[in-house]
């Protein structure tokens, strides 16, 4: 029998997700916390598993906590089990050792299809965000290839967004009205496949590019810099 832990500081949620397992006796809850602190504890008495935790929690979040737990209970898998779905959390989840990332609004059934997958090794992501996670993964070691798709001013716009500069500074920047940099920024995140800020950030991170603070070279295609490059008009 697999004995699984919840994490999720709603108690109605928690008490929700025993009644789902309920009919399926390959599962037995051996215990749940609101918070990670309390599961820490807790888990190295039940050694569960598999943990199932949401990814916003009060106090440490599901990320951290996922890290400790495999830290401190290697045995235990951890699957996440949340609402967002945002790529930039799925990948903080995978790269802090969780194996798995479920999303609430896809029942039971999905549910127990992904405790299943991560009981047998395999890594699970939810149907939802798995086409974008593989088309988020085949980016990250083509710099050149990615941003080739966007348009010299609108490299221009990706690296002082991904330096987090708000839409006037970017205006002010580039001489160019707030009105043009959101236009760039839309077709930006639609090209690029995003949806938020975050994963802008989280792409160029991934991608090694230089922010403010180093060298302003964000790779076009070709492999030349902005910086040797002639600007489009706004």
């Amino acid at each position: 029998m697999t004995k699984v832990f919840l994490v999720d500081d709603h108690p109605l949620f928690r008490a929700g997700i025993r009644q789902s397992l309920a009919p399926y006796m390959e599962f037995c809850v051996v215990g749940e916390a609101g918070n990670a602190r309390d599961a820490f504890v807790a888990i190295d008495t039940h050694r569960p598993d598999i943990v199932l935790m949401d990814v916003a929690l009060p106090g440490m979040d599901g990320v951290i906590a996922t890290r400790e737990i495999r830290r401190r209970t290697p045995r235990s898998r951890v699957l996440i089990f949340s609402v967002h779905d945002q790529i930039g959390d799925v990948l903080d989840a995978l790269d802090a050792g969780a194996s798995g990332y479920a999303l609430k609004t896809e029942g039971t059934d999905a549910l127990v299809a992904a405790l299943r997958s991560v009981l047998r090794n395999d890594r699970y992501v939810a149907p939802t965000l798995a086409a974008r996670l593989a088309s988020y993964e085949s980016r990250r070691t083509k710099p050149a290839d990615t941003l080739s798709i966007l348009s010299v001013r609108e490299r221009e716009v990706f690296r002082l967004a991904a330096d987090c500069l708000l839409t006037r500074e970017i205006a002010r920047e580039l001489c160019i009205s707030r009105k043009t940099v959101d236009t760039h920024l839309y077709r930006i995140h639609r090209k690029l496949g995003l949806r938020t800020s975050a994963e802008l950030v989280r792409l160029a991170c991934n991608l090694g590019l230089i922010h403010r603070g180093g060298a302003r070279e964000v790779y076009a295609a070709g492999g030349d810099t902005l910086a040797n490059e002639g600007l489009e008009g706004g």
